[in-house]
């Protein structure tokens, strides 16, 4: 394919004019029609806090009351790494770790070692999700 000398001089012209863009700001979606960056809390709940969503969990008959015990429970506090995966492993299945685990971790304390709690998956499928969740959101 042949391309005119003067087409591929103005392209060269042109390409001196562009400049890199450099993103400010991470930006995620929450599923919604809104899109926020997460701001993560400095400070956990106190680990008698943390006791109170234990014993209230434990209470409960199933996984799914146990999801919607921990969101209610914990929506607005801060909790650390070693609270939540005390308060994960209340749950049963895989399913109800994971999103007890992606709800939770807008409210962690010390997001960068999230991680940790791979291993209280079951099937590595669950951890490849998990892993997923955290590299799209952890910035």
């Amino acid at each position: 394919m042949k391309i005119p000398l003067y087409t591929l001089a103005l392209f060269v012209a042109m390409i001196g004019f562009l400049k890199p863009v450099v993103a400010k700001s991470v930006t995620i979606n929450l599923g919604k029609d809104t899109t926020r960056k997460i701001t993560h809390p400095k400070e956990a709940m106190s680990d008698a806090e943390a006791g109170t969503v234990l014993k209230a969990l434990q209470q409960k008959n199933n996984d799914k009351e146990k999801i919607a015990e921990f969101k209610s429970l914990l929506k607005g506090k801060g909790i650390n790494m070693d609270q939540l995966i005390k308060l994960l492993n209340q749950f049963l299945t895989d399913d109800a770790k994971l999103e007890s685990a992606q709800y939770a971790f807008a409210y962690t304390t010390n997001y960068k070692s999230f991680l940790r709690i791979m291993d209280l998956f079951q099937q590595e499928g669950y951890k490849y999700k998990l892993e997923d969740y955290y590299d799209k959101n952890r910035k």
